[in-house]
């Protein structure tokens, strides 16, 4: 066993996959007490109760925390790490829509094979995005944490009715949010954002600007198609807008990063990025809402240490 830790914590959202995290989190939970002596198994009962519960096992003493979800249960726990001082490690048993930070990861859906990771993999750093205001002063509370893709503008508004409509979570992985982009298309106003980074300035009218450290969002759409988890840097994807047409035909081409080479796209990379935006807009990360614009997003290079095959 690769995983030199003496406890371990659960914490599972039981309706997640279907309701299928509770038999996964069973087996992982089983599985880890043949090896490690002292375990907790908690399963979370509304938003935020993951958050808590990383919060109170970390101040307990535990060092191996595992998550059992979607990629919105490890935004929650990712969180409560971020936010403490102690040295922990993120252990993920994915069973959500998307799952797209533990694909980035080559962690398996296949519940066995990543209960068996957690056992024998190996640990690896991976860089963690800040979110933060800019227009007040800014408390570690305040601050929001992602490990995978925070969206502003059209993007963003999608991930919100996937999270928020109840309609939405009869659709799987990807078709969620392919079905739910093409209802939010008729409905929604491309607000002017200023964008600054290390490219620059952007200003100007934006139908999206997805700032992230992985590859994809939304089960598997690829829009930041060389972003790495370690290098860093953000990828920036800013797409001005465009006619409902093109923008069902981008869709599309997000599976496999063809969208890149449209000239309505825009991809820089930048280690920080202010956005702001007329009328103020939210913005989400890991799929999970962490405020409105105005903020300042930063790179922080390797902050978490995860268990990866």
């Amino acid at each position: 066993m690769l995983v030199d830790i003496p406890d371990f914590t659960i914490i599972a959202n039981p309706i997640s996959g279907r309701r299928r995290s509770v038999q996964i989190a069973m087996m992982a939970y089983q599985k880890l007490l043949r090896y490690q002596p002292k375990g907790k198994l908690s399963f979370t009962e509304s938003i935020g109760d993951a958050y808590r519960l990383a919060e109170t096992a970390l101040e307990e003493g535990y060092r191996f925390i595992v998550a059992c979800g979607g990629d919105g249960t490890i935004h929650e726990v990712l969180n409560a790490i971020c936010q403490s001082e102690k040295d922990s490690i993120l252990g993920i048993l994915p069973s959500g829509k998307g799952n797209d930070l533990a694909r980035e990861l080559n962690i398996p859906s296949q519940p066995t094979r990543a209960i068996d990771i957690l056992l024998s993999g190996q640990t690896k750093y991976i860089d963690v995005g800040e979110v933060c205001s800019l227009t007040t002063e800014n408390s570690q509370s305040t601050k929001k944490y992602f490990s995978t893709i925070a969206t502003c503008g059209f993007d963003a508004e999608v991930g919100r009715r996937v999270t928020e409509n109840k309609v939405f979570s009869h659709f799987w992985g990807s078709l969620a949010y392919v079905v739910t982009a093409v209802t939010t298309l008729p409905i929604f106003q491309p607000p002017t954002a200023m964008i600054k980074g290390d490219f620059g300035i952007y200003q100007g009218p934006i139908l999206i600007c997805s700032t992230g450290i992985t590859t994809s969002y939304g089960g598997g759409m690829r829009i930041l198609p060389n972003a790495v988890l370690d290098d860093g840097q953000f990828d920036v994807c800013i797409i001005k807008p465009v006619s409902n047409w093109t923008v069902l035909f981008m869709l599309a081409k997000l599976f496999w990063g063809g969208h890149k080479n449209h000239q309505a796209v825009k991809i820089f990379r930048t280690t920080t990025l202010s956005i702001s935006t007329d009328p103020p807009m939210k913005i989400y990360a890991d799929g999970e809402y962490v405020g409105n614009t105005p903020k300042q997003i930063q790179i922080l290079p390797k902050r978490l240490k995860v268990i990866v095959p």
